[in-house]
């Protein structure tokens, strides 16, 4: 038997996980009806995955996209482990946070929906919060652009119409609204949102769902390893970068800014590793490009090397980020072959990305 291409979404939440998969022929997702109580461990994952109908091992997922509540370092390695510890190959796991899923859902509707703004509001115990998807040209560049804000005023246990519609016609009124997705539990209670809805369906598409979170994730996942329609796109959001780092080079005698992270990339999966051959170079120059168009200058001293010939150091430079506004810059000697052993020296730098530039 032929094996599948397993694609799989995993919104992990605070409270349940949800599943959607898709795999070869599928245009859509499917979503498991069940809902699993979210685990600390690697146990209840596994339970997850292996209640997709027709997946027989692990291994035989060639894409899973894991989406956080709060995508932090901490989380984010522990979730991708999980997924190693489990067989899953590693160039196969990816995480997300809630943004981006909610991203990658809207972008896989047809276009109709898309072609205006985008509204999303998302309604738990924990709160509600509305976010807004824009898109806009620059030259080339497609950037979708989505903004959110926690709302207050809306009690989860004794919601109210008013105060809901009030906040709609605050946030929506006389804008281009292609599609209103209303997500989460608040809105499977009770029919309490009778004049909200009325008004939010004037003149646009509406529709109320629990799984988009994991359905966008599976989108993502069976995008990256079929058709990486996504990359024509660029996110801004929240986990995504907001500004371009690069290191001054010079390359065939010409000044080159070499990109070590590009603006819009996940955060976690923004990684560079690359060797260098200084010569007479005192220093390394990174330089932080925002979206918006500003532009700094790091330095970083390599003062703490041993002095040696020209061009007889190789340096291994590496840039990973911990969040989205913190990046670190390690260098460390690889001395030069058999020639010049390496010496046990490293030395960073961090670079600090301010959204507010």
């Amino acid at each position: 038997m032929q094996e599948k291409n397993w694609s799989v979404g995993v919104d992990i939440g605070v409270r349940v996980t949800q599943i959607s998969y898709m795999t070869d022929g599928m245009k859509e997702p499917e979503t498991l009806e069940e809902l699993f109580p979210t685990g600390e461990d690697e146990g209840f994952l596994k339970e997850c995955l292996l209640a997709i109908p027709g997946l027989e091992n692990l291994s035989e997922i060639k894409s899973i996209q894991l989406v956080l509540p709060e995508l932090t370092l901490e989380k984010a390695e522990k979730a991708g482990q999980a997924c190693l510890d489990m067989g899953i190959p590693r160039e196969a796991v990816h995480v997300q946070g809630v943004a981006e899923a909610s991203i990658y859902f809207a972008l896989s509707q047809e276009k109709s929906l898309w072609n205006n703004d985008v509204v999303f509001f998302d309604f738990s115990r924990e709160g509600m919060i509305y976010r807004n998807l824009h898109i806009e040209k620059y030259g080339n560049t497609t950037a979708v652009i989505l903004t959110e804000k926690k709302l207050s005023g809306i009690d989860y246990e004794n919601p109210s119409d008013e105060e809901f519609l009030r906040l709609s016609r605050e946030y929506m009124d006389r804008r281009l609204i292609s599609a209103v997705y209303l997500i989460g539990e608040g809105f499977y209670k009770e029919e309490w949102a009778t004049e909200s809805l009325r008004f939010l369906c004037s003149r646009r598409r509406v529709f109320k769902g629990l799984n988009l979170y994991t359905k966008g994730a599976a989108y993502a996942a069976y995008d990256r390893i079929h058709m990486n329609a996504y990359e024509q796109f660029l996110f801004v959001c929240e986990n995504r970068l907001w500004a371009s780092v690069g290191i001054r080079i010079l390359y065939k005698e010409q000044a080159r800014l070499l990109y070590l992270a590009k603006a819009g990339m996940n955060w976690y999966e923004a990684r560079a590793l690359i060797e260098a051959i200084p010569d007479e170079v005192t220093e390394l120059s990174f330089v932080v490009q925002t979206l918006n168009g500003r532009e700094t200058e790091e330095k970083l001293s390599l003062e703490a090397f041993p002095a040696r010939g020209r061009r007889m150091t190789r340096l291994e430079i590496s840039l990973v980020f911990v969040s989205e506004e913190h990046g670190i810059v390690t260098v460390r000697d690889l001395g030069f072959g058999s020639f010049i052993p390496a010496e046990d020296i490293s030395v960073q730098k961090d670079i600090w990305i301010d959204k507010g530039q």
